[in-house]
């Protein structure tokens, strides 16, 4: 059986260990801090359960340390094919619309921080994709009302979301000259 794709969550989690290795509570703290709850709310229990699977699939790797008489924490931090997994996803522009509020969202969160340029290409990347897929509805046939329904719905969500991506890709255009 093939493995799962790796959630949005779990990728951000990557994120994050790509900057430094942490424990599992600070992990749920930047979630908060950073604004990424806001997108991606992960609760403390699916956290770690996230980390154990990262674990399991050779993505990130935990050891145990002991601070004082506290009972030992884990500090998580990435193996290098999970910096690579992380990289790919990164720069690899969405497919689905709906996945854009979520998944996309959070790559251009972790590209901001670390390469501008990167962000501005996927956003362009992106802005393509949506065109594609405004262009596959907009030939889309529509033999009855329900489908027209669905196909302007589906439409009008590509369009938004490319409008939308396009200011933004212009707001970041403007601030970087």
């Amino acid at each position: 059986m093939a493995e799962r794709d790796l959630f949005p969550g779990e990728y951000a989690i990557l994120g994050f260990l790509a900057d430094e290795p942490l424990h599992g509570y600070d992990v749920a703290r930047r979630f908060k801090q950073e604004g990424l709850y806001d997108v991606c709310p992960v609760e403390q229990s699916l956290l770690y359960q996230y980390l154990r699977n990262l674990e399991n699939r050779g993505l990130v790797q935990g050891s145990e340390e002991r601070v004082g008489r506290r009972p030992p924490r884990r500090l998580f931090e990435l193996t290098e094919r999970g910096h690579e997994t992380f990289q790919q996803w990164l720069h690899r522009p969405v497919a689905r619309m709906r996945d854009v509020r979520l998944a996309f969202l959070l790559k251009l969160f972790f590209l901001r921080k670390r390469d501008v340029a990167g962000a501005a290409a996927l956003l362009d990347r992106q802005v393509a994709e949506c065109e594609a897929y405004v262009a596959r509805w907009e030939a889309a046939d529509r033999p009855d009302e329900f489908r027209r329904l669905v196909a302007d719905a589906k439409l009008s969500a590509a369009q938004a979301t490319r409008d939308w991506l396009q200011r933004y890709a212009t707001e970041l255009q403007e601030a970087g000259t």
